[in-house]
């Protein structure tokens, strides 16, 4: 199964802002998913800062849901502006 993975705002300049891929083996949740990303990506916890939200298929999440491996996972820092 293949997951897309899309970062947004600043994220995207760290990690581009799409990754598509296969879910890896013994990552089963959003959790041990969000720690591959940052060791993946030498991110030193960007991706767990509490501004930083996370959707999964479109619906924003506040837990550590399981993952399939053909989800839509979307991280968003705060927005700014003026």
């Amino acid at each position: 199964m293949c997951m897309t993975i899309l970062f947004f705002g600043r994220l995207s300049d760290r990690f581009g802002p799409q990754i598509t891929c296969d879910l890896p083996d013994g990552i089963d949740d959003l959790a041990a998913l969000t720690a591959w990303l940052e060791h993946r990506h030498d991110a030193k916890g960007l991706l767990t800062e509490p501004s930083i939200k996370v959707m999964v298929d479109k619906v924003l999440v506040h837990d550590n849901p399981k993952l399939k491996g053909s989800e839509e996972i979307g991280f968003l820092p705060p927005v700014g502006g003026g």
